[in-house]
């Protein structure tokens, strides 16, 4: 059996997330029948995380196992034949059986993006947070700097979340401006359920001056879910870029 890994990108706004469900379009469910309708014989196809209904990526990591020999073109491209339009096959290669996507990653890049103006979102429907009033960019930059490093970060873990323990590193937070739109960018070696988005949820109060700087801080040091705002419009996420520790 050789165990391929695919990198693909997908535009989540019409799947109900990644994990495969029973009468539900999901990006698993697409690519495992991709798989079977090139090889003639289903396999299970895993990812290096279960992105949520709504949310896209840039750059999604997943294998599966094969006992068919292929060239890595011809697999990228036998599988792109069978793929929707919004999910495609970006690279093909064999790598080692003791590779797992979501065991092996060295880092992940998340981003959230609000679109701040009056007028609705049109071409960026469905893949921002919009706001008519002004957000505090410089602000929201500061108050997220202290998730940066280890921490329990309880407060931004979502209910039914099953990871063993609440603890997780940032490598990089900042919240930067270009033209109209505002980016959150956390780059972590993982993420619990829904932090990303509870993170963003927290970081609207304070861009809006509805909360200080300080109490992204105060919320992390609760270590309670009650403690920090809403949980993010699921739109407005990107996983944009999962990196492994062979990789620069």
């Amino acid at each position: 059996m050789s165990r391929w890994r695919i990198d693909l990108e997908y535009d989540g706004r019409d799947f109900a997330g990644w994990q495969a469900q029973p009468n539900t379009r999901t990006v698993q469910g697409v690519l495992e029948s991709a798989v079977e309708a090139v090889f003639q014989v289903p396999a299970r196809v895993h990812g290096a995380g279960r992105t949520d209904s709504g949310v896209s990526a840039r750059q999604q990591v997943a294998c599966f196992n094969h006992a068919v020999e292929r060239p890595a073109r011809a697999v990228m491209h036998g599988l792109n034949r069978f793929l929707p339009d919004d999910v495609v096959v970006l690279a093909a290669r064999e790598v080692p059986k003791a590779f797992h996507p979501r065991h092996s990653p060295h880092h992940k890049v998340y981003c959230y993006s609000w679109l701040v103006r009056t007028a609705r979102p049109v071409l960026a429907r469905g893949r921002c947070w919009h706001s008519r009033a002004d957000l505090d960019v410089a602000a929201m930059h500061e108050a997220v700097a202290p998730l940066q490093g280890t921490h329990d970060m309880s407060s931004f873990r979502a209910t039914g979340c099953s990871s063993a323990h609440p603890v997780r590193t940032i490598l990089h937070a900042s919240v930067t401006s270009r033209g109209p739109w505002v980016e959150l960018r956390l780059v972590g070696t993982g993420f619990l359920r829904h932090q990303v988005r509870i993170v963003s949820g927290t970081l609207m109060d304070v861009g809006l001056g509805r909360r200080p700087i300080a109490h992204m801080a105060e919320v992390l040091a609760a270590r309670d879910r009650s403690a920090a705002g809403r949980t993010a419009p699921a739109e407005g996420l990107m996983l944009e870029e999962i990196v492994y520790d062979d990789e620069p």
